[in-house]
């Protein structure tokens, strides 16, 4: 396996938007930054609106995205330095959501069972019945 890559040793090609103007430039990594309001959450969601589409449970690039910035010619290897991540295969979960509930008695026992228990009266009669033992 091979080591990983100090980050910071990167050196990038930058392309300018109007290349009759300006011509490409080598810049170090430390050189490179964008500004905090660039990207946002709301931009990654219409990113991947734009370029990506679900296929069988998986997100995958869009084919006229892949044509337009020539994805099919690039590898992992040309976006990263070093080996593919590996991941362990995980089988998806069925169940969403809350449990289910518990197997309990019919809906008319649990409302006797509850008026019937002591701590379960509702705070007017709780009241109610304090009330009455002040005027004793």
């Amino acid at each position: 396996k091979k080591a990983i890559i100090d980050p910071s040793l990167f050196k990038y090609k930058v392309q300018p938007i109007k290349k009759h103007l300006y011509e490409p430039v080598i810049v170090k990594a430390s050189q490179l930054s964008r500004r905090k309001h660039l990207f946002s959450r709301d931009r990654l969601k219409l990113f991947l609106k734009q370029h990506c589409e679900p296929h069988d449970g998986v997100i995958k690039a869009k084919a006229s995205s892949i044509e337009k910035y020539n994805l099919a010619e690039q590898n992992f290897s040309y976006f990263f330095p070093d080996d593919p991540p590996t991941f362990i295969f995980s089988p998806a979960s069925r169940r969403r959501g809350r449990p289910p509930k518990r197997a309990s008695t019919s809906l008319e026992d649990n409302i006797t069972a509850k008026r019937n228990t002591p701590g379960s009266k509702s705070k007017v009669s709780r009241e109610r019945t304090r009330f009455q033992k002040q005027k004793e």
